[in-house]
Formats: C-alpha cells, structure tokens, sequence
C-alpha cells in the first residue's frame, strides 16, 4: 500500500521538522540518464530540498531514490516539483522543492526514522 499526500495551502507549507542534512538521491529514470544525481539541502516527512544541475517545471512528476547512510539501498518516494529557484552555484544552478506524494509506509518510516534520530544529535 502506498502512503498517499494531499496538498495543503500556500499559507503553511511545511508541516514537518526539516533536518539541513546532505544527502545523495537520483531520478528513477532511464529518460533522464544525464540528471539523475542531485544533493539535498534539506529533508522533511513530507518533502525534499534538492540541489540539481536541471530546472523542472513546477508539477512535475519525479520519482526519487534517496540513499539514507544507514541503508545500503536507496528509500523510494514519488514527489511532485512544488518550487524552483536559481542558485548561485555552479555545480548545482538549481534548487527545487519537492513534496512527497507517493511512498510506500517502510520507506516513510526509514525518512521519519532517519530526521528523528539526527534532530536528536543536533
């Protein structure tokens, strides 16, 4: 079964703690071979700050495969693009807020398991 987001209004986006933690997440895509590697800023239960080489247009649809340092393998979630906005870094021009709207209940579980344990160490 996979956990399902509705979208909330503009005027309180972020319903969740975001923990600033760098981590690597790739596209689940073979369309996109040349952008698939991005670095987070920040991460939350219900979305994810990416660092990319690639604008996305707002709304559209990612299917992300987050690698978390306690698991070998990447935690999947869908996440639709809800804000873009240029950097000025040369390595990563764009930063796109991503919320998500598909993950399986073990993969929300091992994100929530992950912010809480280093909230904890902060």
């Amino acid at each position: 079964m996979l956990r399902k987001y509705h979208h909330t209004t503009v005027k309180e986006r972020r319903k969740h703690f975001r923990l600033k933690k760098s981590l690597t997440a790739i596209r689940c895509s073979s369309k996109y071979l040349l952008e698939n590697n991005y670095l987070s800023r920040d991460i939350s239960e219900d979305g994810i700050c990416l660092l990319s080489h690639h604008g996305m247009n707002i709304g559209e649809k990612i299917k992300l495969g987050i690698y978390l340092p306690e698991f070998k393998k990447p935690v999947i979630a869908v996440g639709e693009v809800i804000r873009q906005h240029e950097t000025n870094d040369l390595r990563f021009p764009y930063m796109l807020g991503i919320k998500f709207i598909k993950i399986n209940p073990v993969a929300y579980h091992q994100i929530r398991n992950h912010i809480r344990y280093y909230a904890l160490k902060e």
